[in-house]
């Protein structure tokens, strides 16, 4: 009886609470986030890690104990790899190695964090978040740390995460349909027919017609394309003014010409003013043209009228005008 009661009493002692999961948080993965975002976010990832029950090693104390050539080797190695895990888990004498995840995409950010077993390598969960922005990059570490912890747990500590009861559908109770009444059937009686009660007309519906929404009147609006001949004619009156005192200058050079000061050559000089000055009556030609087109496009009534403007370029000169139907 003594021993019989000892063993009810163990198996209905409470069991000694498990170690927390020891994880070593390694270097992140990162690819355009700068330096500074970087180490905030490998603090923070540490800090959440804590409050979620781990002991966690951080990467850096664990370092500085190695000799330089072991430390160069575990900073070189791609923590993708299956060898590089596992060795990263070795040096911290830790269960997982925790790797944060920043890295820049055309959308954002992807952010998000992996565990991996220190024996193995196998990964034992990740939760990456695409399209995050700069500002939101700390929260979605929290939130992705939220997914994985329980993962974690429940793969390397299966007794300490409660299986959640099954939530209880709630019963429908079945509508009772009301059984159908039978009118009672005529008496037949033989030789006498049988008197058929002609279907009840249905009453005639008339549809409801409601009033239309009364439509308001949209005023045209000018097209945008009528100050383009004004625009046009400004950058050409501008070019005239231009080639006017290019012309001015070349005047002056040979009213100034003496038998002291002689202008050698004259000819060129006079031929180069000719040129200026034709460019420059052809400039405000097509300035005032543009300008005068413009007005008559804008005071056209808006929406009436299918006038646009035309303009022609060829070797000799140019040509603004309107083409279409005036009203």
């Amino acid at each position: 009886m003594p021993l019989l009661s000892t063993l009810f009493l163990l198996a209905q002692a409470p069991q000694a609470p498990q170690e927390p999961i020891t994880v070593l948080v390694a270097p992140s993965d990162t690819v355009g986030v700068p330096t500074h975002i970087v180490e905030f976010a490998q603090e923070h990832v540490t800090e959440q890690a804590r409050a979620k029950g781990f002991t966690v090693k951080r990467m850096k104390d664990i370092l500085r104990r190695m000799p330089p050539a072991r430390r160069r080797t575990l900073l070189r190695c791609k923590r993708t790899e299956l060898r590089c895990l596992t060795s990263l888990g070795q040096a911290g004498k830790t269960e997982a190695v925790l790797v944060a995840e920043l890295i820049q995409r055309s959308d954002g950010y992807r952010v998000g964090t992996k565990l991996y077993n220190s024996k193995d390598g196998a990964l034992l969960a990740e939760h990456l978040i695409p399209g995050v922005g700069e500002d939101g990059m700390l929260d979605a570490l929290t939130q992705s740390l939220d997914v994985v912890s329980p993962k974690v747990a429940a793969t390397l500590r299966p007794g300490s995460v409660p299986v959640p009861p099954p939530e209880p559908k709630p019963s429908v109770p079945m509508e009772q349909t009301p059984a159908p009444t039978l009118e009672p059937s005529p008496e037949v009686k033989p030789g006498v027919p049988l008197a058929v009660k002609p279907p009840e007309p249905l009453p005639a519906v008339r549809p409801e017609v409601t009033p239309g929404a009364p439509t308001k009147d949209v005023k045209a609006s000018r097209p945008w394309w009528i100050w383009m001949p004004a625009a046009g004619g400004a950058v050409t009156a501008g070019a005239g003014t231009y080639f006017l005192l290019q012309a001015q200058k070349k005047h002056d050079a040979l009213k100034n010409s003496t038998v002291d000061n002689p202008l050698f050559n004259a000819d060129q000089v006079a031929k180069d003013g000719k040129r200026h000055q034709l460019l420059s009556r052809i400039g405000f030609g097509l300035g005032v043209a543009g300008v005068a087109t413009s007005t008559v496009l804008y005071l056209l009534p808006p929406g009436k009228s299918d006038v646009k403007p035309t303009v022609s370029v060829g070797p000799g000169g140019g040509m603004v005008g309107v083409a279409g139907t005036l009203p």
